[in-house]
């Protein structure tokens, strides 16, 4: 009985990584293809369905929720794109990563592989805020502890989890391809 909701609990968070997954690449593909047309709205002066323009400011109409969003057409809306499509790569590794748990055989090269992936990924806002404290700090702009240390520290808890999960399953990929050589 512990088993089957062993199995269960990882088959329900496999599938909860697919659809955040294919949530945020629906995210990602739908602010790039609409940042993109008001771009081509508010610069070729073509009528695009869901997109006008307010004051030279795009905004962008979703129908079925009556949204409008604006749309920055500056280097913020690159910083958008890049930090999302992070997210994607981020949350497809997240999928494969809990994928190793529903396979059958875990201790694989393939395993190892996928969660050193994902420990990358999540030493890369670590990377990232250090350069974003230095480029502040050589300015002279005072710093402030807000939403972005917050989610580094997340991602380096995580990170240093993955550490360990990937410790364990190469000590379980040895002693897998011991027991292999002596049967």
């Amino acid at each position: 009985m512990l088993l089957l909701n062993n199995n269960i609990m990882k088959n329900l968070a496999y599938i909860t990584s697919k659809i955040l997954f294919y949530s945020i690449s629906t995210l990602l593909a739908f602010v790039m293809l609409f940042s993109i047309l008001s771009f081509l709205e508010l610069k070729l002066g073509m009528q695009i369905p869901f997109v006008e323009i307010i004051e030279n400011r795009p905004k962008i109409h979703v129908p079925i929720l009556g949204l409008r969003i604006n749309v920055p057409l500056n280097y913020s809306i690159l910083i958008m794109w890049t930090a999302m499509l992070y997210y994607a790569i981020y949350f497809y590794a997240f999928k494969n990563f809990l994928k190793v748990f529903v396979e059958k055989s875990m201790f694989e090269t393939k395993s190892i592989k996928r969660l050193r992936l994902f420990l990358i990924l999540n030493i890369v806002p670590v990377v990232y805020i250090i350069f974003f404290t230095a480029s502040f700090l050589i300015k002279s702009v005072a710093i402030r502890f807000e939403d972005d240390y917050f989610i580094v520290l997340a991602h380096l808890v995580i990170a240093f989890l993955i550490y360990l999960y990937l410790d364990v399953f190469k000590r379980g990929k040895h002693i897998q391809e011991e027991n292999d050589l002596t049967i």
